[in-house]
């Protein structure tokens, strides 16, 4: 999570550089007011078809019924030993003017099981028409596993404000299930260091069910893991604001499944990214190292057309792996970004050289060109050294090849050794309508590089030791979907939404 200061420019190609930010350089969004807090008022339990305004903490087991909508005011905190449970179909507002969030503090529960035909919705409390980033504070769900902020018996603290302090030696620990789920306008930053996202995972832990949740228009990062073991499957980042999937502080889960989409005109000054992966701020060698492992991810960035002008200039990279980050990705597609792939600090590349970090059976396609790289594509960049500027980096000239990466090998010969496909154009991916930003299809073309259909056998590759488990479906093809097209493949039929700023709520 990054400052953010919202941009409409138009943009003819990257800017060559751009001014320096860390992740601890923050500012809110403008327009932005509330604290996070209100005066609590004493709960009460409404007859049902009620509209239930929610300002106190929760203290003892509680459900939600679909047959009332519920307000949130303000931190509205889920306590130790408590579960609350939301009914399918359940619509939870988040109240604009207090920045309402969610918080599942460590020891707590939530059971939010929806159904395909039946999603649980968190979303804007404004009228359609009127919704915007960050009108609500998110949900923020917080355990006791593993991460590398932890000193001694000091846990860290959630960012954005919350009480709620996480992390510890419980790498089962359960928070709950969240299956079926949408989050909507959420994530904001209510001032300089406290901000949150649309899902903030803190700490949570492998015994968390979390499945089929689609982020929309959140004000910052639409997933954010800060360490934790906790696994994920069939996951939309739908315009973000910042960064699609953020893994930071030791995250050593797993996720398989997931699309993003970008708006090509919202991007934040930070750099907006669909992966950005660090191990801690400081790229020290804290451990739980970041080790989480990707697999079977679509990410479409906002470039359709790397000669024309109509997107951000904000926009850095599909993946940034940086700051001595051990994160993997396989098997899915990454295109319509500047840089496909940012290899950011000598450490970063040590970690690839060693085997830990892995980029494998990869589509890259669509990015700009002008680097000085391989005919001069920016598929993939490697900046030496102690890395680029904060978030920000130059990312047009590719750093020499170096020891770091083991024998001189050098990021282009990586990137062909893992397996990976490079492609000049998005169109080469061959998807049905990636870029629509409100009836996207992202089911891959009979023609598809991405299908079994198109490759000797199989098109997709679980051999390596980082997707042999039986958390992960070995499937046939590269991406988030077969290209078979038939609704039973399509797993986003039925329970997402990807026009929210129209539907009635």
């Amino acid at each position: 999570m990054k400052k953010h200061t919202r941009s409409l420019a138009l943009a003819a190609a990257l800017l060559a550089s751009l001014a320096s930010c860390s992740k601890e350089d923050t500012t809110p969004a403008p327009n932005q007011t509330g604290g996070g807090t209100t005066t609590p008022t004493t709960p009460t339990t409404p007859s049902t078809g009620q509209s239930v305004s929610v300002d106190a903490p929760i203290t003892t087991n509680t459900t939600w019924t679909a047959s009332n909508k519920y307000l949130l005011k303000g931190y509205v905190y889920v306590q130790s030993g408590v579960t609350l449970t939301i009914e399918p179909g359940t619509i939870i507002k988040g109240d604009k003017d207090t920045k309402g969030a969610l918080i599942i503090e460590p020891g707590a529960k939530i059971m939010a099981m929806g159904t395909a035909e039946k999603p649980i919705i968190f979303t804007s409390n404004q009228p359609k028409g009127a919704r915007n980033y960050g009108d609500w504070g998110g949900l923020i769900i917080a355990g006791n596993a593993p991460v590398n902020t932890l000193t001694g018996t000091s846990q860290p603290q959630i960012e954005g404000g919350p009480r709620t302090k996480y992390g510890g030696d419980q790498k089962a620990d359960n928070s709950g299930t969240l299956q079926y789920v949408r989050i909507e306008f959420g994530g904001v930053a209510f001032s300089p260091d406290n901000e949150v996202n649309g899902l903030t995972l803190a700490g949570v832990g492998s015994g968390t069910t979390i499945d089929h949740v689609q982020i929309s228009f959140s004000g910052d990062d639409a997933f954010e893991w800060f360490g934790g073991t906790v696994n994920a499957k069939y996951l939309v980042s739908h315009r973000t604001f910042d960064d699609d999937f953020d893994t930071d502080n030791g995250f050593a889960g797993k996720v398989q499944f997931a699309v993003s989409l970008r708006d090509p005109l919202q991007a934040d000054q930070s750099g907006s990214k669909a992966f950005e992966s660090d191990n801690d701020s400081k790229a020290t060698p804290a451990t739980p190292q970041t080790s989480a492992v990707f697999s079977n991810v679509t990410a479409v960035g906002p470039i359709i057309n790397a000669n024309g002008a109509n997107y951000s200039p904000q926009y850095t990279a599909g993946a940034h792996i940086r700051r001595n980050s051990s994160i993997s990705i396989m098997n899915s597609i990454i295109m319509g970004y500047p840089t496909n792939v940012l290899i950011d600090h000598n450490l970063t590349a040590g970690n690839a050289a060693a085997g830990n970090l892995k980029f494998k059976n990869n589509l890259v396609a669509g990015s700009l060109t002008g680097s000085n790289s391989t005919a001069g594509q920016r598929s993939i960049i490697f900046v030496g050294g102690s890395g680029g500027a904060g978030s920000l980096t130059v990312n047009n000239v590719m750093a020499s090849d170096s020891s770091a990466w083991g024998a001189a090998v050098g990021p282009l010969t990586w990137l062909k050794a893992g397996g990976n496909k490079r492609y000049t154009t998005s169109d080469n991916v061959q998807l049905l309508n990636p870029f629509n930003l409100t009836a996207p299809s992202f089911i891959p073309r009979s023609a598809s590089p991405a299908t079994a259909a198109t490759a000797a056998g199989s098109a997709a590759d679980f051999s390596d030791s980082k997707v042999t488990d039986s958390f992960f479906t070995k499937v046939s093809y590269i991406g988030a979907f077969s290209g078979t097209g038939t609704t039973a493949d399509n797993w986003l039929t039925g329970w997402t939404n990807f026009d929210p700023q129209n539907t009635d709520y």
